[in-house]
């Protein structure tokens, strides 16, 4: 659960679809096809070993059908003796007339069977009659091995695969080592013995049976006898390494062993008539190619099919998690503040339900953004329009009333520079209704307007205007400089005994990025607590909040904070007696 957990639940989505699709497709299949192809190549080899088995079983029986054939012969050849050489003593004469009808007997058998190589009958007196087979010497028959074993069970047919060292010789051109020997006594009719019947059988009988059966290049059956001789092998350099010990020790029943790096199945069958195994070996490995073949395909199948599955998993994921993570990357601009991005999606599905919703959900977004900005822009325009209809009467009203005091007192001349002044300042005012001005004519405005200010107040006001001119291309808000001269003269020079001077300076910030102005009073200043209180107003009007304390300052600072943000606005210094500094941090911005 845990690698689940870690491999397919804990992963993207992308992942866990892809992943899924394979699991979902392939696990199936795989096991199918490991449980198929297991049961194919476990059959398969059932059935080889089985036909194995019938093999071996055939080969034997046959074998055996032959040699019972042979004991069929050898019983007439035996009756025929006994009817040529009755038991009892013989002259010469009637000897030789017995070994010629013997020798007949035995010259016709022998052409009827052309796998006989020789048939030789020895007899208790040591006389003998053989086609193809003579005596090397004049030591008895009695001595040799063949002749004891078939007089010890006369009943029983004896099988003798090694022929090496007897008393004969062949006349025909043979091998010892190419032939094999069944004998058997003759019984003389009284529960005697008269003698022993031989014969020389060629290795083609048992060649003949195992020739026909096909295990393989490497396998092959081979026969051996009960004392674990070989009789016959075809030739191979595997049957003597193969261990008789393992046979016996298995009790004959199939084995599987490795033969220089080969894996062999052995399988043994014993005749219970010559006693003699036959015994069939093939190779695992090479029986089995054509089912480890298809298991290879089947295999190579698999890995096809994986192959094909993940292709299409990918792309069927693909075409699902594609989408998504296209629309999840979407959101995440959207949610940037980029509300201009839309879904594109073609397929009428669940995810372009999905997109769809979110095309119409950043629509309505951006209609009540608009709506909230077109509200806020009017609400805007109509404070600013109203802060400035206010403060034109407050000005006008100051204004006329020092013309009408120049009036009274016949000052005509400075009454005509009085009324220039004043319509210089309401051209720039009126400015075509824009906002902004350049801070040139923001200080023209301002100049005239202490112009006039110094007129009224006479030798009680003093005031300079320094400036960097490289500002002067700055645009700023129209209106930002008058109010502030005009607080620094109600509430500063007018309340102070003695003359006043107001200094307005301006220049470029530390960085060279922003700007800044000054309006310096040396009128009468504020306490702390004053200080404190409108410089908290400011940093209200600043993030929003609404103050009526001291208008021309907030003004200003609801302004500064409308155009550039909370970072610039008004900031205000003062000690009570010694006067007031206001200063304006704004962008340097020609456009």
């Amino acid at each position: 659960m845990l690698w689940l957990h870690r491999n397919l639940i804990s992963r993207k989505f992308q992942r866990r679809v892809t992943l899924s699709f394979i699991l979902i497709a392939l696990l199936p299949f795989i096991i199918f096809t490991v449980v198929v192809g297991s049961i194919f190549i476990s059959q398969a080899q059932d059935t080889a070993i089985s036909n194995l088995a019938q093999l071996i079983i055939h080969i034997s029986d046959s074998m055996d059908v032959y040699i019972t054939g042979l004991e069929d012969m050898m019983d007439y050849v035996a009756a025929e003796t006994l009817d040529a050489r009755p038991p009892g003593s013989m002259s010469d004469e009637r000897w030789r007339s017995s070994e010629r009808e013997i020798s007949k007997t035995l010259a016709s058998m022998a052409s009827s069977h052309p796998q006989v190589a020789g048939i030789l009958v020895a007899f208790e007196d040591d006389r003998y009659v053989g086609t193809g087979m003579s005596r090397i010497s004049r030591d008895s028959f009695a001595d040799e091995n063949w002749y004891q074993a078939a007089c010890a069970d006369p009943e029983k047919l004896v099988m003798v695969s090694d022929v090496s060292g007897r008393n004969i010789v062949t006349k025909k051109d043979y091998s010892v080592d190419g032939v094999f020997v069944i004998a058997k006594a003759i019984d003389d009719g009284n529960g005697g013995i008269l003698g022993v019947i031989m014969l020389d059988i060629k290795h083609e009988l048992i060649r003949e049976s195992i020739s026909s059966v096909s295990i393989g290049s490497q396998g092959f059956v081979y026969v051996i006898d009960s004392n674990d001789n070989v009789v016959y092998t075809p030739v191979n350099d595997i049957v003597y390494r193969i261990n008789p010990e393992w046979l016996r020790s298995n009790g004959f029943q199939p084995l599987s062993v490795a033969i220089r790096g080969t894996a062999f199945h052995i399988r043994c069958n014993s005749s219970e008539y010559s006693g003699w195994r036959t015994v069939g070996v093939f190779s695992l490995d090479e029986v089995m190619g054509s089912a480890n073949f298809i298991y290879y395909v089947l295999l190579v199948f698999i890995i096809g099919i994986t192959i094909v599955v993940i292709f299409i998993s990918v792309m069927i994921a693909g075409s699902v998690t594609k989408p998504i993570s296209k629309l999840r990357a979407l959101m995440q601009e959207a949610e940037a503040g980029n509300l201009d991005v839309r879904f594109q999606y073609r397929q009428s599905d669940e995810i372009g339900d999905l997109g769809l919703s979110f095309n119409h959900m950043l629509d309505r977004i951006s209609q009540l953004i608009q709506r909230v900005y077109e509200e806020q822009q009017s609400k805007r325009e109509a404070q600013l329009k109203s802060l400035q209809e206010q403060i034109k009467p407050h000005f006008l009203y100051n204004t006329l009333d020092t013309i009408a005091w120049m009036a009274r007192n016949g000052k005509t001349d400075e009454i005509v520079k009085m009324i220039e002044a004043i319509t210089s300042m309401f051209r720039i005012g009126l400015s075509h209704g824009t906002d902004f001005i350049s801070l040139k004519d923001e200080i023209t405005h301002v100049t005239n307007y202490m112009y006039i200010q110094g007129i009224r107040y006479k030798n009680k006001l003093s005031y300079e205007i320094a400036i960097d001119p490289k500002i002067s291309d700055c645009m700023v808000p129209k209106l930002i400089l008058q109010p502030l001269a005009e607080n620094a003269i109600y509430h500063g020079i007018k309340l102070k005994r003695s003359g006043g001077r107001i200094d307005i300076t301006g220049g470029f910030s530390e960085s060279g990025e922003d700007i800044w102005l000054a309006v310096k009073d040396n009128g009468a200043g504020m306490s702390e607590e004053r200080l404190e209180s409108l410089n908290k107003g400011l940093r209200d009007i600043a993030e929003g909040s609404e103050h009526r304390e001291s208008f021309g300052a907030f003004y200003i600072q609801r302004r500064l904070s409308l155009s550039y943000g909370s970072s610039y606005g008004l900031r205000l210094s003062s000690k009570l007696g010694e006067g007031t500094t206001a200063v304006i941090e704004m962008p340097y911005n020609k456009n």
